[in-house]
């Protein structure tokens, strides 16, 4: 009885294990310095501040790579990614919760707004 506890929790581990240290993942803002500029928006990610707060501004990559980064007041808090080749059209988003240049991937389907610490 007690092998069989112990087989299950480390079967337990190893199942949470790669979960939690996805979630810890950080990722920096691509350097978009040498990517094709294709446009700028303003959108509105908060609601409680008048207008059209945020801008967007989309860049190509040589590799078909699309990344738009989000900006209030000229920093960037957010970034997404996608490719207009890719046929499962993955597109993934990451917010910098902290202001601390560490970005973290966010679930796409879910509403979001801009951090706190950038109002």
């Amino acid at each position: 009885m007690r092998r069989l506890v112990i087989i299950a929790l480390v079967g337990v581990l190893l199942v949470c294990v790669p979960v939690l240290s996805e979630a810890q993942v950080k990722y920096q803002l691509p350097d978009v310095r040498n990517l094709k500029h294709l446009t700028s928006k303003t959108t509105d990610r908060a609601p409680d501040i008048a207008g059209n707060e945020t801008t967007v501004d989309y860049y190509s990559a040589p590799n078909g790579q699309i990344i738009s980064t989000y900006s209030y007041r000229g920093r960037c808090y957010a970034f997404s990614t996608h490719s207009n080749n890719d046929v499962q059209n993955t597109y993934r988003i990451f917010v910098d919760q902290k202001g601390d240049g560490l970005f973290l991937e966010i679930n796409r389907s879910a509403p979001w707004q801009i951090p706190p610490w950038i109002r």
